[in-house]
Formats: C-alpha cells, structure tokens, sequence
C-alpha cells in the first residue's frame, strides 16, 4: 500500500514519535509500504517556520527534510500541475486550511492512503479518500 504523511505526522516523526498510533507506527515500519511526504507539507512547514508560528528545535526546513533523507525512507511527492489545475474537482470543503485540502486531493490523485490525526481530513472519508490514523 502507498501512504501520504500528513504535515502534523512528518512532524512528529520528527520530534515527537510517541504522539503517533500504534497502527500509523506499524504501518511506517513496514517494510513493503511506501511512504510519501509532500511538497505541500514542506511548504507548509517553510511558511509556518518562517512566521514563527513553528518551532523545529534549532533545525530549519531544509535541515528537517536532509535529516528525513537520511533517516527516513520515504519518496517525495511533488505538486504536479495537473494536481493543481484539477483541485477544483475537490467539491466536498470541510474546511478551509488550503495545505490539508491540497494533501486530500493529492492522495485521492494519486490512490494514496493519508496518515492523519486531523479529524477535519477524517471528514473527507465521504469522497472516497482512505485514511487511517
């Protein structure tokens, strides 16, 4: 199976693995799954840092993603333009955060299953995204 990190989880993975399930841990140690990590988080994460409204722990977001590399085995899911151009299709708007909506359209996009804990996602179960937490 192929799994999408949401943002919260990459962060966690990061610095605070003991706020992941027990089920997203065992699924991120398995060594058949692949795992993807978005350009949409990292630029999250860049935006977020940059505004002071994230704390990497004398890390910035290069070193963060470096340290991912090297830790970590995962593949990097760019935004493609037919993911953007598309993203209209995503009718259901369970809420407004435009990194989670983007991320839910990428893993419908790309028949991936999302890591997350963000019961907002949860919500869009209703137009065919799996999720697991």
């Amino acid at each position: 199976m192929r799994y999408l990190l949401d943002t919260h989880v990459v962060l966690w993975i990061a610095f605070d693995d003991t706020q992941i399930s027990q089920k997203a841990r065992d699924i991120l140690l398995t060594d058949d799954t692949e795992i993807y990590l978005s350009a949409i988080s990292i630029w999250e994460i860049c935006i977020k840092y940059r505004l002071g409204k994230l704390d990497l722990k004398n890390h910035t977001p290069e070193t963060l993603v470096d340290g991912f590399k090297r830790n970590f085995e995962c593949r990097f899911l760019d935004l493609e333009f037919d993911d953007a151009v598309s993203f209209f299709n995503l009718n259901a708007d369970h809420h407004k955060d435009p990194f989670d909506r983007m991320l839910v359209w990428q893993a419908l996009q790309h028949r991936l299953c999302i890591i997350s804990n963000d019961e907002k996602i949860h919500a869009y179960k209703d137009t065919g995204l799996k999720l697991i937490w």
